[in-house]
């Protein structure tokens, strides 16, 4: 057996592939047992209680997958997972709507079979505790949709995204938050946060028609915070692919299913962003403590004034408060017309986060930086920083 996982596991592994059923004889130290045949799975399923079926490639596709059926209706407790050389949106659709627990991409090693060991433990009722993304019950209010803008690259606006959706996820609980990477040609969150997804907007796009909440919570990147991800195209040319009512769309469905939908925007005013903007329930502005940066937001917040935009839904957040500039706090707001909201000091702390891809409010919680994430989480949640945490679950307002 792979180690941190108990060897009592029962494991069943079903292949054609002789190769197949060897490999995973190997990776389990020999202590799974391996057919060939669906017919011969269902027995042995019926036959002993199992922890775990992994399916082979052989039944990645659709008659595969509604032959795996019968597993489950011999025993629905047990988890089933499928090995696939290519791991495609209809595949995955198809793999939960027939009950499949997950989809791993080949090849089969030992890191893969323990994170799927330990993310479908079967309770002493027979049933699993499912380890995946729960969407919010439907009774609940939509959720909070908050972009987080800048008008110039390099302002600190992904790194703000990240560490505000871990704080929120952090006081709220875990499932309760996704990053939404507007960002449609070089969106960077899943570079922060030192994510690969396997699904981006895109996958999303491609199969709006028929997404549904398990199709779309599929495609969504999990941070160890608990913290979802929609990641950006992985290529910029896909971002021509997606249309702004498709990412409306999306972020609309994910309101329902979320309490809080952060939206890391590019920088560029143009029909998306605005859209972003509109719908929006708070929308934050970072502006950097340089005269590139507040002329870029002075330029934007002018346009949205001509534009008639709710000034309530605005704040400004200063980034890299502490940085030896010879501009001011007051300065700034004279040339923004806008109040500071929250600020955030320069730290060389966030770097190395980023590095590590663990947000510098998990790594470094008590840090001035951390405080000044804490100060601009609280301006979405309406919940002073001194009494923010994992014990206040004050509702948004």
């Amino acid at each position: 057996m792979p180690e941190s996982t108990d060897p009592q596991l029962k494991v069943l592994v079903v292949d054609e592939d002789e190769a197949f059923l060897e490999s995973a004889k190997s990776i389990f130290d020999g202590n799974a047992i391996t057919v060939p045949t669906m017919a011969e799975a269902i027995d042995a399923v019926q036959a002993e209680t199992m922890d775990l079926v992994v399916l082979g490639p052989t039944f990645a596709h659709e008659a595969g997958l509604g032959s795996a059926s019968g597993i489950l209706d011999a025993d629905s407790g047990v988890s089933v997972v499928l090995v696939a050389e290519s791991i495609t949106a209809p595949l995955l659709r198809s793999a939960l709507r027939t009950g499949l627990s997950d989809v791993i991409e080949a090849p089969l090693d030992e890191e893969k079979a323990v994170e799927a060991l330990s993310s479908f433990p079967r309770t002493t009722s027979g049933a699993p505790v499912a380890q995946s993304i729960a969407p919010i019950p439907t009774e609940k209010k939509p959720g909070m949709v908050v972009a987080v803008s800048s008008a110039k690259g390099g302002s600190g606006k992904t790194v703000t995204a990240t560490n505000v959706a871990v704080l929120l996820s952090q006081q709220f609980g875990p499932d309760k938050v996704v990053i939404v990477d507007a960002d449609l040609q070089f969106g960077d969150v899943c570079l922060v946060l030192q994510l690969e997804p396997k699904f981006t907007v895109v996958n999303a796009a491609q199969e709006l028609h028929r997404l549904d909440d398990s199709l779309l919570l599929s495609l969504l990147t999990r941070h160890p915070s608990g913290t979802s991800v929609l990641a950006a195209p992985l290529e910029p040319t896909f971002a021509d692919e997606i249309s702004t009512k498709v990412v409306i769309d999306i972020i609309n469905r994910l309101r329902e299913m979320f309490e809080y939908v952060i939206v890391d925007t590019a920088s560029l005013l143009d029909e998306l962003l605005l859209s972003l903007l509109e719908r929006s329930d708070k929308v934050l502005i970072i502006v950097d403590m340089d005269l590139p940066s507040v002329k870029n937001a002075k330029l934007v917040l002018e346009t949205l004034r001509l534009l008639k935009f709710p000034s309530s839904k605005l704040q400004v957040v200063l980034n890299r408060s502490n940085a030896k500039a010879r501009l001011d706090e007051q300065e700034i707001e004279r040339s923004l017309k806008m109040k500071i909201s929250a600020s955030v000091p320069s730290d060389g702390l966030v770097p190395a986060s980023v590095n590590e891809g663990r947000p510098v409010v998990e790594s470094q919680p008590r840090a001035k930086v951390s405080k000044g994430f804490e100060s601009v989480a609280a301006l979405i949640t309406g919940v002073a920083p001194e009494s923010s945490g994992k014990s206040s679950r004050k509702r948004r307002k």
